[in-house]
């Protein structure tokens, strides 16, 4: 790399930094614990809102809807959505961040990506995707820990290493949307039936637990996901749990059996035989033996 290059990094990375209001980089970063059915609201923010359930569950109830969240699980909540928070009856661990939207504004108005145009920050965190669930994301709670862990110790230049961590947050949420297909999603059955099976893959649904959920017949939902994925409902849903067993067998100590049953699979021996029909390797191929992360 030479010095052009490392001058304009340094330089965007400033001009990002010098742009945010009063300079905050975060308004909440912490772990925090909360006592068995304890609540926290109704309440809402301008702010993007990260939680990590780290131990116990939790519910999230949004309108007239209600999320349930378990340990490993992702909460990722837009500005401005009125939400009511509820620990479990054991009591809840989160890890929490919370910071301004601006931020990602500021690194998708500074940065030129030369390759595939990404959306906006503002579609990402609209109103129609106002809950994000997201289950043993490895990637995005590494990344929220490191943001977490910067501004807690304030090392020397922290706030670039922040700034940078962000752009990384943004890319795998961007990445996650694009995987699960919701951001090209136009029709709202089929976004409805997508839904249901990213906040429900790790239990044993089927296509007609899907077609319930969305209010359509099965065979319409098979038409849906052939015209519009190339898939059938049962191979998106095996797709997300094959990419998700993936990253725990690369980022965790957890073993091939262990992945399966998180994922979904019911029989060790079909999570065998759908991940090298996938991915041409058996789990134990792609496994590493790796500390957890926390």
């Amino acid at each position: 790399m030479n010095k052009i290059t490392e001058y304009s990094l340094w330089e965007v990375l400033e001009q990002i930094k010098s742009s945010l209001k009063s300079k905050r980089l975060a308004d909440v970063f912490r772990f925090t614990s909360f006592y068995p059915s304890e609540t926290y609201g109704p309440h809402k923010h301008m702010r993007i809102e990260i939680n990590y359930v780290k131990k116990g569950n939790c519910i999230l109830h949004i309108d007239k809807e209600s999320i349930n969240f378990h340990e490993g699980d992702i909460m990722i909540i837009s500005p401005n959505v009125e939400h009511l928070f509820e620990a479990g009856v054991n009591g809840t661990i989160l890890m929490q961040l919370e910071f301004l939207p601006e931020i990602f504004s500021h690194l998708h108005s500074n940065i030129r990506i030369d390759t595939e145009a990404m959306p906006t920050p503002s579609f990402l965190f609209s109103k129609e995707n106002r809950l994000i669930k997201i289950v043993n994301n490895i990637n995005v709670i590494r990344t929220v820990q490191c943001i977490i862990n910067e501004l807690e110790h304030k090392g020397s230049h922290y706030q670039y290493l922040v700034v940078m961590y962000y752009a990384e947050l943004l890319i795998f949420l961007y990445r996650y949307m694009h995987e699960t297909y919701l951001s090209i999603c136009t029709n709202d059955l089929l976004r409805k039936a997508i839904c249901y099976i990213q906040h429900n893959y790790q239990t044993d649904i089927n296509v007609n637990d899907i077609a319930g959920h969305a209010s359509i017949s099965e065979r319409y939902l098979r038409k849906l996901f052939s015209q519009n994925l190339n898939l059938s409902p049962l191979d998106y849903l095996n797709q997300i749990r094959i990419n998700k067993s993936i990253e725990l067998l690369k980022n965790t100590e957890k073993s091939v059996k262990e992945v399966c049953f998180l994922c979904g699979f019911q029989s060790p021996q079909y999570f065998s035989r759908i991940f090298k029909q996938q991915i041409g390797l058996s789990p134990r191929e792609i496994a590493k033996s790796q500390s957890p992360l926390f």
